[in-house]
């Protein structure tokens, strides 16, 4: 399991994804196997986003290119 932690992230384009597929946080949240809270704050810059998360939540808002979002 990789514990690779991803802290730049484009929150803003990780939201109009979600508001484009119809989905809450809190469904998103579901989607990749963390509480809302979690999510939340990792959204917030708070907490670093794990490589496995990236990952699973590119796969369920269809993000191809994951450098636009979690790279500067």
């Amino acid at each position: 399991m990789q514990r690779l932690e991803v802290e730049a992230m484009n929150a803003n384009l990780i939201k109009a994804k979600m508001k484009e597929k119809g989905v809450t946080q809190a469904e998103v949240a579901q989607m990749i196997g963390i509480s809302t809270n979690s999510l939340s704050r990792k959204m917030l810059g708070k907490r670093d986003f794990k490589l496995s998360e990236v990952r699973m939540l590119c796969d369920a808002l269809s993000i191809e290119n994951k450098a636009e979002i979690f790279l500067d």
